[in-house]
């Protein structure tokens, strides 16, 4: 209807009746300011202005800072919208910004405190659209929520209009929690560099800023180091039938997508497994086992009793030695040492570990875990690294402060750590594992242990148990949503994660007293149409 109007207005003015440009622009206008915007996550405060402001190929993109940081996202989003436009979107500084000219102006000053390092203010008026911030981070996502006012076609590759009306709204928006994460297992499935950074910039897009690679595991193992090239020689790889099926990233890969990642304020956590998960090393090593036996890159899932000997100093120069050459890679002040699912038979067994139990007065295999934990730890810390493990490493006792506590198994672990001073990334597995089903449809046979975790049930997530006190709550740095890969290889990725992963981030950005479930189901029908632009193949 509304082309259809613009042609008879364009028409009638031919022939001297009314002004064809000013009808059609008040057109779009009232239309604009009857749709309802859709944003996700939702921004802590936004308000209808009215009026709109027309985006063609005469506005200009104003840089109202210096640094290479305001650069390189004017940059970005010149070249998004020329794209999107057909037709160049320069960027300037403001010196050089024609006086009448339409303009997207993007600051970086510190003159609203509380917006934090992340946070933005969002203002579109009919002449002007202002994104300002205290920091790049901040700015980087208020191009984000600009996006999101922009009808979903801008996100194809390709012309996808000579213009558009963007609504007249002031936002104001800052994040709840600074650590707002996304964990994918590359080990049980090797997944492409390409597939890597796409996935990248749809966290960025839902305003995500740390990405979790789970690298190593009984399957496979995904990184290069060059001190043991066994690990990618045999490690990397296992048997699928008649074929070798796996991969790795070399350090000029890894190095890509950090840089690719960092250039989205996303900071890339590598996770190295150990005591247990350690199956793919092991093959490689055998001699890092208890018993020295060799064995096979695992083609089964499950928790196995292959783990490292806690008994042998050579396992721990092992240990070491991978983890120089990872800290040399990643630039992350983390370091994710896994620390789950380690049965300790093999070390009841072992007469080395036993000797280690005796030598170092501890009372169990239990406190044995904790040991090894300790020193890596303390390894870490001598390397100005801050260690991460999932909540088994508080079992055993005497876990250094320093160290993160993920807590998986409910939010027990979360709760734990925090009273005992710990810093904490809450990761429920029954609201943020999105390798569970979806609904009951996807689940042929349902065992004891599976759990639906329905988007619903994510949204209904809150990263900061309730019993804990102030004090203690300040410990909870935020939360990450995981998808383990056992049954879902690279092509199924999407399915799995969106849109989940949409009512996710909210959850991690948006105030928790602004949290709407009825609301969030309104706004995810359009956010969807973005998906499908981006070329997602969200599970429907």
């Amino acid at each position: 209807m509304r082309n259809r109007f613009i042609q008879w207005t364009i028409l009638i003015a031919a022939l001297g009746g009314i002004n064809a440009e000013s009808a059609n622009q008040e057109t779009i206008k009232e239309d604009v300011m009857k749709e309802e915007i859709s944003i996700i996550p939702q921004p802590m405060s936004l308000k209808k202005t009215g009026g709109a402001f027309t985006l063609d190929r005469n506005a200009v993109i104003q840089l109202d800072s210096s640094g290479e940081d305001i650069a390189a996202i004017g940059g970005w989003l010149g070249e998004w919208l020329s794209n999107a436009l057909g037709s160049e979107i320069p960027v300037l500084a403001a010196n050089a910004v024609p006086a009448n000219a339409k303009r997207i102006v993007l600051s970086i000053e510190e003159k609203n405190e509380p917006l934090g390092e992340e946070g933005y203010e969002l203002t579109v008026s009919t002449q002007t659209i202002l994104l300002r911030a205290n920091r790049p981070a901040g700015l980087f996502y208020a191009v984000q929520t600009l996006r999101q006012l922009l009808p979903p076609s801008f996100e194809k590759s390709g012309a996808a209009a000579a213009s558009c009306a963007i609504p007249g709204v002031e936002i104001e928006d800052r994040p709840q929690y600074r650590w707002r994460g996304a964990l994918l297992d590359c080990a049980r499935h090797f997944m492409t560099k390409d597939f890597l950074l796409r996935y990248i910039d749809l966290l960025a897009y839902h305003k995500l800023n740390v990405f979790h690679l789970h690298l190593t595991d009984d399957q496979g193992w995904r990184i290069e180091i060059e001190k043991h090239p066994k690990l990618m020689e045999v490690g990397a790889y296992r048997m699928e039938g008649n074929e070798r099926y796996g991969g790795y990233y070399s350090k000029k890969d890894l190095r890509e997508i950090i840089a690719y990642a960092q250039a989205r304020f996303i900071t890339v956590i590598p996770e190295f497994e150990m005591p247990g998960h350690a199956s793919a090393a092991i093959a490689s090593y055998p001699e890092l086992a208890c018993d020295g036996q060799s064995i096979s890159v695992l083609t089964e899932w499950g928790v196995f009793k292959n783990v490292f000997c806690a008994g042998k100093e050579g396992a721990f120069d092992f240990l070491e030695s991978v983890l120089d050459e990872i800290i040399d890679i990643f630039p992350s002040p983390y370091i994710h040492i896994g620390g789950d699912e380690a049965p300790r038979d093999h070390w009841q067994e072992c007469p080395l570990c036993q000797k280690r139990i005796q030598e170092e007065h501890l009372k169990s295999e239990a406190e044995l875990q904790s040991y090894l934990i300790r020193r890596i730890e303390k390894f870490l810390s001598s390397r100005g690294r801050r260690m991460i493990g999932w909540d088994e490493i508080l079992e055993g006792g005497g876990l250094p402060p320093s160290a993160i506590v993920q807590s998986w198994r409910g939010m027990d672990g979360a709760v734990t750590a925090s009273k005992l001073g710990h810093d904490v990334v809450s990761s429920p597995n029954p609201f943020v594992y999105f390798d569970y089903p979806q609904e009951e449809k996807q689940v042929s046979s349902k065992p004891d242990w599976m759990i639906l975790t329905t988007m619903e049930k994510t949204y209904s997530f809150r990263a900061t148990p309730p019993e804990l006190t102030p004090d203690e709550a300040k410990h909870v740095l935020g939360a990450e949503c995981a998808l383990w890969t056992e049954h879902s290889p690279q092509e199924q990725v999407d399915q799995q994660t969106f849109p989940r992963l949409c009512a996710y981030s909210e959850t991690v950005w948006t105030p928790e007293k602004a949290l709407d479930w009825q609301n969030f189901q309104k706004r995810i029908t359009p956010h969807l149409e973005r998906l499908a632009a981006l070329g997602v193949d969200y599970y429907r």
